[in-house]
């Protein structure tokens, strides 16, 4: 008899059905201050399944990534959207219901080799899924204080955890929320929200947890500081350019358009010329109102 697993992520339930809840949690540890009680619960953002065969269209893949030593395929068939992902001499693959409700694998659920893809495997669905609800993954870091936060962007190298942590040395009462792919929501009355993930990348900060946004900076390295606020095409740029989102699927990318423009109608976006050093963070500090 199968049970339920539960997750609650940004304000989004996913449902995990499993052999076993518990052995299924071990394996995406992370996870665990996200887990909520599964009774009662309406609002499920996607179904993930596991045990299940996943057919490969023959046609060349729409997109071809390479993520931390995995190579990602993604395949789109009237609507629906196949992933498949491979590790050394091992992969497995997710499918992605046309209705973007029931996401599907061909994983055991039990096994700990699977870990690793079943982590990947709800971290990219939830970006798909989400996409429909105003819901965005951001590459950034984020420091957050007394409900306030403030989203540190930029490529990588641009500084982005050098940055939140000068705010951890110089700023008492800030916290880091995530430091790697915080997300993004716009709720129903217009406020912009950004909530601690499963996943930080190379930081182990996994809080579920989430802040008000004051400002988004996009950072780049420069010999001396300098803050100015950017508008337009320039401020929609900085957001989207950051956006984790699968570009190859034409409707996430419209979708992420939209809760792009509809994030700069409530939140302002900076450019931050850095060094970076405490005069930096001085500069950033008076955004955070």
């Amino acid at each position: 008899m199968n049970q339920q697993l539960l997750y609650e992520i940004a304000g989004h339930c996913m449902l995990i059905i499993t052999p076993d809840a518990e052995i299924t949690a071990g394996l995406i540890p992370t996870f665990r201050p996200f887990r909520v009680d599964s009774e009662g619960v309406s609002n499920i953002l996607f179904r993930f399944f596991g045990n299940t065969k996943i057919s490969i269209p023959v046609d060349t893949p729409d997109d071809v990534m390479e993520v931390d030593g995995f190579t990602f395929c993604v395949y789109h068939n009237e609507g629906s959207v196949t992933v498949c992902i491979k590790i050394k001499d091992i992969e497995h693959c997710f499918n992605i219901s046309k209705n973007r409700e029931i996401v599907t694998s061909d994983l055991t659920l039990t096994q700990r080799y699977e870990s690793h893809f079943l982590a990947y495997f709800l971290r990219a669905a939830f970006g798909m899924v989400s996409a429909n609800h105003r819901t965005i993954k951001l590459h950034a870091s984020v420091i957050e204080k007394e409900g306030k936060a403030l989203v540190f962007m930029g490529k990588s190298g641009t500084g982005k955890s050098t940055h939140s942590r000068l705010w951890k040395e110089f700023v008492p009462g800030c916290t880091l929320l995530n430091d790697d792919e915080p997300i993004v929501r716009v709720l129903n009355e217009g406020a912009v929200r950004v909530y601690g993930a499963p996943w930080s990348g190379s930081t182990p900060c996994y809080r579920n947890a989430f802040a008000e946004v004051s400002a988004f900076v996009r950072l780049y390295q420069s010999p001396e500081n300098k803050l100015t606020r950017l508008n337009g095409i320039n401020a929609f740029a900085s957001v989207f350019q950051s956006a984790a989102i699968l570009r190859s699927d034409k409707e996430n990318r419209e979708l992420t358009i939209s809760t792009v423009n509809d994030i700069l109608e409530q939140v302002d976006v900076y450019r931050l010329d850095n060094r970076p050093d405490r005069e930096a963070v001085s500069l950033t500090e008076s955004l955070m109102v």
